[in-house]
């Protein structure tokens, strides 16, 4: 793949406007504390805006040699606060320090921020000097470990795959149980989702560019964002520019990817003769003579490379940023590979005395992926003693192939084949004006936000007339282009009126929004090519041309208001009201009320705790209530609505056919889900904020569940139908400790730990017919489902048989006491549970849950004069996996099955022995609680070089270094609980170096 050159030069031009011309000078100084006047030993001293730094000595002092452009020093010291001076050719600058340097962080909240210590919800930031390192695409994956009660999890291994996060537990069971984000105040429609020629929606954040990730976790918190913040609210805030001369930073890396070594998930050529000539002799005839391994044939060496170049500075009444980044990434799996190209730029101007300020963010990506075409599953199936091609026959393009409609496909041919890919490109912006009427009424202000989100993208498949496939079904090849645009355009306005009353402190805000989103998808589909010549791209190449079209309008519009009172800086009281229409439902239940109440109580401030600051820096308890809601689910499902069938589905009337309209099921009751929820907090500190933590007990109900569910005949307009069905419940405890264990001048070291423990219930089912309903398919057989929802018990359960174990540890084999009509009678192999004489579907149970129990991670930090060292510790405990890969190919019979080819079996068939498939087996239900070092980095900072001109930090990073699990398949992460053949995970090793001038 190319740069392309037109975004090479607009970046160029950009960086050819700046130039520096800044002579360099040292400042010296000391750092005490404000109240004892004692020096501060290892206080930090850092030139704004760059990587250059220092700290005091034994008696406080310092000296610091300011690189170019330097104009802002700033000096901090654990517990206390952050100060910065500007320079302006001063050459002593001391500095008195002042304790609560936590406590006084802003903290970006939804339409605002706020102070640390004025929080009452539960709410969480992770700042860029934090993020996890290396070949990361998607932003969500800088906070994996980071977050308690925040779960994320890649759903593949791809580059730039999907992401799956959970805050506090899932809410829905067919809507979306993603967050909501927010970019720099734009909230992304439908969270997140994407168009055609794209992998995830977030992967148009590039996460150089991104200041801090601030997570909503409860209701208090999130209730602002109305009816989306159910599942919480992820706001993401980008780097802005800092007042100063030009500064200029690059980071470049080059990165490798190799696949790990893990559990053999198929059988050997040596192995699978073995097997042949022991469970299937009459078609040892079939086996071939060469020893493939089709899983190392499809799989490579990954290489990637990523640059980030960016530029800032500015005077006091406007500052600038421009950042470009460029990042490739190939995948383990030949074929799938991302590029992506990024440019932002920011710029705020003040006016009028600083009572006007103006606020430009835009962000553009154009993003280009290659995929797979999923031969992950065909490399474990494919008959290991054949070989990759077959010299004496050029039907296939070369490529030993089955001329079989049903037979595995060999992955090499798919892999050469079979072109798949796609681009995307996305714009999102928004200016922001914001006046201060302080002259007026003071403390009063009025802000205007103004945003768009422009995304088009269009991905490609080709599939050639020499491919097996189209050979053996009777196309000669085939394409399908997929086209989609969407846009969004955005409109918030507010006022906020900040003002006291003796000792009571008031803020208020109110305010209007207005969103909307337009989809339009156009598909085309061509069989029977005259030509494989020009690809997709000519659909008049063939012979039967299928052309459809999505077109998707909705909008949001709300009201809202907040109010923060802070009652004599002891008591903090905060209570939210949002209402919400949304065209996605019908008028009766279009509008939607949100409120939320949170107090917070600071213990320390109250006369009779004086005798426990002794012990505590900080003590706060917090109290919260809210209602939020989801409506991320599909549209126009209130609506009776007609769909017009394509050139596959015509009705014939003579010699004429007649394309069909059928109509789609509706409910025009639906409405959206409803989260109330509780949260109780307690924040503390010790030994003057060196060891702080958080403690948090919620309770989450979900009602008005979204499902579709089977409808009696003539009811409706189809044989489903998607309803408000039921409820369910999150509960749980999430715990934070951060500690600085050693704070001293040439050595620090610091962790952080989380854990959450969560637990799900169904509460409530009201579908038609049984209230239980079955979810969970899997590969194997036709609409087997293994997961269930039952009241009472967690969402989609896992729902089998309880197979018997032998006395040799096996559970017992199917291919003993048959009926006489050859049939296997499954009470010699399950547990009888209603002991009824007989083993049938009554006799499945509940057993276990795909959702963890409890999500842990752990950060730790050390340096040591100019190296710095960080690890990560992720894992999940108590979900399991139903191994899919096992249970539809871990029978013997399998060899032989379809057809008069050869398939080759999991591993586990020799264990089990099993004949035919047990798809309801517990057998392949397994344990996936695991514990992965998931990023480490080592660096070292070498200071200012070339005369002070710039300043120079190397570093290596490793990703998903090893896991620790009992689980026996490749990955024990798997999203839904299901484990069918996913993109497997790389292993990833980055070096780089960042240069600062």
């Amino acid at each position: 793949m190319k740069l392309n050159l037109r975004w090479g030069l607009m970046a160029l031009s950009l960086l050819c406007c700046f130039s520096i011309a800044q002579a360099q000078q040292r400042v010296s100084g000391i750092v005490t504390d404000a109240d004892s006047g004692e020096s501060l030993i290892g206080a930090s001293i850092l030139v704004e805006g760059t990587s250059t730094g220092t700290i005091t000595d034994i008696d406080g002092s310092y000296t610091i040699t300011i690189p170019e452009g330097g104009s802002n020093l700033q000096f901090s010291y654990t517990g206390y606060a952050t100060v910065t001076e500007t320079i302006n050719g001063r050459s002593q600058i001391d500095v008195q320090l002042s304790a609560g340097s936590v406590l006084d962080e802003v903290v970006v909240i939804g339409y605002g921020s706020v102070k640390k210590d004025d929080l009452t919800g539960s709410v969480n930031t992770v700042e860029a000097r934090t993020f996890n390192q290396g070949a990361i695409v998607a932003p969500t994956n800088l906070i994996a470990g980071k977050v308690a009660g925040v779960q994320v999890q890649n759903d593949s291994g791809e580059p730039g795959g999907g992401v799956t996060v959970r805050i506090r537990g899932g809410t829905s069971v067919t809507a979306s149980n993603n967050p909501l984000y927010v970019v720099d105040g734009i909230p992304l429609p439908d969270n997140g989702g994407g168009v055609a020629g794209g992998r995830n929606p977030l992967n148009f954040l590039n996460p150089s560019d991104i200041e801090s990730m601030t997570v909503l976790k409860d209701a208090s918190a999130a209730a602002i964002y109305g009816s989306r913040g159910a599942n919480g609210v992820i706001i993401i805030t980008t780097k802005k520019g800092v007042a100063g001369a030009p500064q200029i930073t690059y980071d470049g890396n080059f990165t490798v990817s190799n696949v790990i070594a893990g559990t053999q998930q198929s059988l050997t050529a040596d192995q699978f003769r073995d097997v042949v000539t022991f469970a299937a002799p009459d078609r040892i005839e079939r086996l071939g003579t060469n020893s493939t391994d089709w899983f190392d044939q499809a799989t490579q060496t990954g290489f990637g490379t990523q640059h980030n170049l960016s530029i800032g500075g500015g005077s006091e009444s406007s500052t600038y940023r421009a950042s470009m980044g460029y990042q490739q990434l190939e995948g383990v799996l030949i074929g799938a590979e991302t590029e992506r190209i990024n440019l932002a730029l920011n710029f705020t101007q003040s006016m009028f005395n600083d009572k006007l300020r103006i606020g430009l963010n835009l962000k553009g990506v154009s993003t280009n992926n290659d995929y797979d075409n999923g031969v992950v599953g065909e490399t474990r199936r494919f008959d290991p003693t054949q070989p990759i091609f077959d010299p004496g026959n050029n039907t296939f393009a070369g490529f030993f192939e089955y001329n079989q409609a049903l037979a595995p496909r060999n992955p090499v041919s798919t892999i050469e084949q079979i072109q798949n890919g796609g681009s995307a490109y996305r714009g999102i912006g928004n200016l922001d004006l914001e006046y201060n009427f302080d002259d007026l009424i003071p403390g009063l202000s009025y802000k205007v936000v103004l945003g768009f989100d422009v995304e088009d993208g269009q991905s490609e498949r080709f599939v050639p007339r020499t491919y097996a496939n189209e050979l053996v079904s009777g196309f000669d090849g085939e394409f399908e282009i997929k086209n989609g645009r969407r846009t969004s355009k955005l409109f918030d306005t507010y006022l906020t009126y900040d003002f006291s009353v003796g000792s009571n402190q008031f803020k208020l805000q109110a305010g209007y929004s207005y969103q909307d989103f337009d989809q339009f998808y156009p598909e085309y589909i061509g069989r029977n090519l005259e030509t494989d010549a020009f690809g997709p791209f000519n659909p008049g190449i063939a012979d039967e041309l299928i052309v459809r079209s999505t077109i998707i309008e909705n909008r949001l519009i709300s009201f809202f208001g907040r109010l923060n009172w802070n009652i004599n800086e002891k008591y903090l009281i905060t209570a939210s009201l949002r209402r919400d229409g949304s065209s996605r439902f019908g008028e009766e239940n279009r509008w939607g009320l949100f409120p939320s109440a949170a107090f917070a109580w600071r213990v320390l401030e109250e006369s009779w705790a004086s005798g426990l600051t002794g012990a505590f820096t900080d003590l706060k308890l917090r109290v919260g209530y809210g209602v939020t809601g989801n409506q991320d689910f599909d549209d126009y499902l209130y609506l009776p609505i007609y769909q017009f069938g394509d050139q596959r589905v015509r009705y014939q009337f003579g010699d004429e056919f007649i394309s069909t309209v059928r109509a789609n099921a509706y409910d025009a009751g639906l409405k959206w889900e409803e989260t109330t929820s509780w949260n109780i907090g307690l924040d503390f500190g010790f030994l003057n904020n060196r060891l702080t933590g958080i403690l948090e007990f919620y309770q989450k109900d979900t009602e008005d569940l979204l499902f579709s569910i089977n409808v009696p005949a003539g009811t409706n307009l189809s044989d489903r139908v998607t309803t408000n069905i039921g409820a369910l419940r999150n509960r749980g405890v999430e715990l934070t400790l951060n500690a600085v264990a050693i704070d001293q001048p040439d050595l620090g070291l610091n962790f952080t730990g989380n854990i959450s423990f969560n637990d799900n219930e169904v509460r409530q089912l009201d579908g038609a017919g049984s209230a239980d309903v079955l979810t969970g398919g899997i590969s194997g057989g036709v609409g087997n489902n293994v997961q269930i929802l039952r009241v009472g018990e967690a969402v989609n359960a896992f729902y089998l048989y309880e197979h018997i174990i032998g006395d040799d540890g096996r559970p017992l084999a199917d291919g003993i006491d048959h009926n006489e009509d050859g049939a296997i009678n499954l009470a010699d192999i399950y547990v009888d549970q209603n002991n009824d004489g007989m083993v049938n579907d009554q006799d499945r149970r509940v057993a276990e849950q795909p959702a963890p129990r409890a999500v842990l991670g752990l950060t730790t930090n050390l340096t040591y004069k100019n190296f710095d060292f960080s690890f990560t510790f992720r894992g999940v405990l108590g979900n399991f996996n139903y191994n899919n890969n096992s249970s539809v190919r871990g029978y013997f019979r399998a060899i032989t099955e379809g057809g008069q080819w050869l398939n080759n079996l999991h591993p586990s068939a020799t264990f089990t022995r099993f004949s035919g498939p047990q798809y309801f087996s517990d057998y392949y239900l397994e344990n996936a609680s695991f514990l992965r070092l998931d990023n480490v980095r080592i660096g070292y900072n070498f200071g200012a070089i070339a005369g002070g001109a710039m300043n120079l930090n190397v570093y290596a990073i490793g990703q998903n270094l090893f896991t620790l699990t009992n689980y026996s398949g490749l990955d024990p992460e798997v999203g839904n609980g299901i484990d069918n053949a996913p993109f497997p995970r790389a292993r990833i090793f980055t070096v780089g170096l960042r240069l600062g001038l």
